[in-house]
């Protein structure tokens, strides 16, 4: 763990323990607590923050998630070297945000460094690597909520922005290989930043509902419907023009999302489960192929310390099964669709809430 997150620790935990010395009467089933404890509060049951979808609660709170990420590609076409099986691994870094105005509007986004690789010397040939910065920022109204039946509503609209470079190891190949008799000096010399570097960047609207239902003090649930519009843009270099093309394409999603809590600290025990699943359908348009409708199933679990409502800290793991295919290359240059990848990730979470 980095000096600052050790910092951050002991920081969160002097806080913590500064708001236990001014009330000692607080436990961790009663309902005092600063406002953003009791606005995440239904029924007599504290909500966890979720990994797969926003919450329906307007607090003020900030968060940090580290992740470490598997994703294999199966059968992803590379030329004349047919079909091959790609590894990934890939470091992430996200800091969360959120700011309450009043008790029912809020403003909350989020930024996240990616940096992904192939695993080996096949994978790094076939996928290369890449970087990513994204960030994402909007508001939140509550526009229900019914204290006696555990009930909340909430909408929020959000705007995102992410911009990377992709590390691309396989046009250099293919272009030593369609020039005979070049040399490393030529390439060193020539476009090499421009074979390997391919800037990419996408933007995105997203808006949605999102309920939360306290079951009873131990269980609850949180479901949410969102749709998302995305412009993305990619400019591979072209050996043959010579220059940068401009790839521009798009993608609709619709995201359905249900989690499911289980928090025993009312019992005596201070620990929470969080099980969530996600359904992503849409429209998704490609270079040089047909448009494709999206669907994809993912998976969550999430073991969380909930002895203080102050603060959430946990991990948690999550599986997308039937990934979108990624696009190579068929033997005669046309794109080709890969088989069914498999994205695993899991997740250090620290969030305090005040």
């Amino acid at each position: 763990m980095k000096p600052t997150h050790v910092g951050l620790l002991v920081l969160l935990g002097m806080v913590s323990a500064g708001t236990a010395s001014a009330d000692e009467s607080t436990s961790i089933s009663d309902d005092k607590g600063c406002p953003s404890d009791r606005a995440r509060q239904l029924g007599g049951h504290t909500f966890l923050f979720p990994v797969l979808q926003q919450s329906a609660f307007v607090t003020t709170n900030v968060g940090l998630r580290e992740g470490l990420a598997r994703y294999t590609v199966p059968d992803l076409p590379v030329g004349r070297l047919g079909p091959q099986d790609v590894l990934i691994t890939g470091v992430q870094q996200t800091l969360d945000l959120s700011l309450a105005f009043t008790d029912w509007l809020g403003i909350a986004g989020f930024a996240r460094g990616t940096v992904v690789t192939g695993t080996n010397g096949r994978s790094l040939l076939v996928n290369g690597a890449q970087v990513e910065l994204v960030g994402q920022a909007g508001a939140v109204v509550r526009v229900w909520r019914n204290d006696s039946s555990g009930t909340q509503v909430s909408v929020r609209g959000n705007f995102g922005y992410q911009q990377g470079k992709e590390v691309t190891v396989s046009p250099l190949v293919s272009a030593i290989l369609d020039i005979p008799g070049s040399s490393l000096e030529d390439i060193v010399l020539g476009r090499l930043g421009d074979l390997i570097l391919v800037p990419t960047k996408e933007t995105s609207v997203q808006g949605g509902a999102y309920l939360a239902q306290a079951l009873s003090r131990t269980f609850s649930l949180q479901a949410s419907a969102n749709g998302e519009y995305a412009w993305r843009e990619r400019q591979p270099f072209d050996t043959g023009l010579g220059d940068r093309l401009t790839q521009k394409t798009h993608e609709a999603r619709v995201n359905l999302t249900l989690a499911l809590e289980a928090d025993f600290g009312p019992h005596g025990i201070p620990i929470g489960l969080l099980g969530e699943y996600l359904f992503t359908t849409g429209q998704e348009s490609l270079t040089a192929l047909p448009d494709r409708t999206l669907g994809a199933h993912t998976v969550a679990l999430g073991v969380y310390y909930t002895g203080r409502r102050s603060l959430q800290v946990g991990i948690g793991a999550v599986t997308t099964l039937s990934a979108e295919p990624r696009v190579g290359t068929a033997e005669d240059g046309t794109p080709l669709e890969s088989g069914k990848p498999t994205l695993s990730y899991g997740q250090f979470i620290l969030r305090y809430i005040w």
